[in-house]
């Protein structure tokens, strides 16, 4: 047998919550509610990640232009006399 409990909720948010579950059961509806909470936080921490690894790869890259910037191959101080 299940065990139920209740959890108390302000009249006006248990309202828009039910408007929001659209007839589904209450238990489903909050673990979706939480599953689709989690998939966001990831998605949101990936995209912060991602935003990051960008700005640190384009001062790599940027560095590293610099530095051949200073630097001629044996080949091309030849072709460009």
């Amino acid at each position: 047998m299940k065990k139920y409990t209740t959890i108390p909720v302000l009249v006006e948010v248990k309202r828009i919550l039910d408007e929001a579950r659209s007839g589904r059961e209450w238990s489903e509806f909050l673990l979706s509610l939480l599953n689709e909470n989690k998939r966001l936080q990831r998605v949101l921490a990936a995209r912060s990640l991602q935003e990051r690894f960008n700005l640190v790869e384009k001062s790599v890259l940027e560095s590293h232009e610099k530095f051949r910037e200073g630097f001629k191959f044996r080949g091309e101080e030849e072709e460009q006399s």
